[in-house]
């Protein structure tokens, strides 16, 4: 599989959306046959997608990627963090 040097370790910026969906239960060190089965996707294409997540998030195993997940959480959930306003009652 041939990938661009410019997305080697490049991070959230560069992941599809199903990359996004299976980098959490990868992180939390769910086996690649539980994540096919809550996606509904076959356990290759699990594979595969963890392939390219470990190259773009520029780790070698689960251990570093949640490391890395828990370092540098995903920059969406970040701005929906700092959209909460401590003045709003509700």
């Amino acid at each position: 599989m041939k990938y661009s040097e410019n997305r080697a370790g490049a991070g959230w910026k560069v992941l599809t959306a199903r990359e996004r969906d299976v980098i959490h239960p990868v992180a939390e060190g769910k086996s690649n046959k539980l994540i096919a089965s809550e996606l509904g996707i076959s356990m290759r294409t699990v594979e595969a997608h963890r392939a390219r997540i470990f190259y773009k998030m520029g780790v070698r195993n689960a251990a570093q990627l949640a490391r890395s997940v828990c370092i540098s959480p995903e920059p969406d959930s970040l701005l929906d963090l700092h959209s909460i306003n401590p003045d709003d009652p509700d």
